[in-house]
């Protein structure tokens, strides 16, 4: 009697997408935490708490699909899934777990770029930092201080101290400035065909600050994610009848370049050379805007 399939594959991709769209979410809130120069501590600035909305869904996804990543690579060398309760939060251990699989079957050479665990500079104290706050240490600081002696509310100071350490490459403080100047610009021609109240939530979303060391320390978080992703990839790349190959679901937004991922995925950009084009015929009109409501006001 042969065996329905069908629960495995929905609970694989149903999964598989949980875990993408919380990293993704995780990701985009992460470039959004306030690094400039002046802030530090919870009480200087009231958007502190967007690193804990970001490291809450961030970790969570990074933790599921590591998760999927041992058990579909286990299932595909033994053909059962394993138990995966004993790694509960533990960040580096189930990366270690992930980096002892070996990447095999036909999807092994097509992948070979991301395969390898990729070294880090900030490391161990960025994935310390991770795990730290995915066992509970940090993601119930805040309250936890309410009744605690001596309370450590540490979660920002480790994320700053690890954004004075990154650089940034000049492509991805170019694309920061485009998206800025789309910003200005859609809020602008917004306002003028008289949609400035109609699109106030929208432009809210839109307008969400990002911060140069903050997008440094996310895009290193990304290339061990876009690794799980690679590894999960291989291991459901036609290796057992009856499971999806997740990398169609974990794809484009988990495997491709850093630079493609802040683009397309957290700077909104699809092409930067028709949003430039479009974005100086847009400031034209407006500098005219302008100009006109100068000359009235004299």
């Amino acid at each position: 009697m042969a065996v329905d399939s069908r629960p495995i594959w929905d609970s694989l991709v149903a999964e598989a997408q949980f875990a993408t769209e919380l990293a993704l979410t995780g990701m985009r809130r992460l470039c959004s935490v306030p690094t400039e120069a002046g802030v530090s501590g919870r009480r200087s600035n009231d958007r502190n708490y967007s690193l804990h909305v970001g490291m809450y869904s961030y970790s969570s996804g990074l933790e599921r699909l590591c998760k999927l990543a041992i058990a579909c690579n286990h299932y595909a060398a033994n053909g059962e899934f394993p138990k995966l309760k004993k790694y509960n939060h533990k960040i580096g251990e189930l990366l270690d777990a992930v980096e002892e699989l070996t990447p095999t079957g036909p999807g092994a050479e097509r992948k070979a770029k991301y395969l390898g665990r990729p070294k880090d500079d900030l490391d161990p104290d960025l994935i310390g930092m991770v795990e730290r706050f995915a066992n509970g240490n940090g993601r119930y600081e805040y309250l936890d201080s309410l009744w605690k002696d001596n309370p450590e509310v540490n979660t920002f100071n480790e994320w700053s101290a690890l954004a004075e350490r990154v650089s940034v490459p000049e492509e991805i403080k170019d694309l920061i400035a485009l998206k800025d100047a789309m910003v200005y610009a859609i809020e602008a021609e917004l306002a003028d065909v008289g949609l400035e109240s109609a699109s106030e939530r929208v432009r809210e979303d839109l307008a969400l600050p990002t911060y140069v060391p903050s997008v440094g320390v996310t895009l290193k978080l990304y290339r061990k994610i876009r690794w799980v992703a690679a590894i999960l990839d291989v291991a459901t790349y036609y290796t057992r009848p009856g499971i999806p190959i997740l990398g169609e679901v974990v794809s484009p937004t988990l495997t491709q370049t850093t630079v493609n991922f802040f683009r397309y995925d957290i700077a909104r950009v699809s092409d930067e050379e028709v949003v430039s084009n479009e974005l100086q015929e847009a400031y034209k009109r407006i500098q005219k805007r302008e100009a006109e409501e100068d000359a009235e006001s004299d």
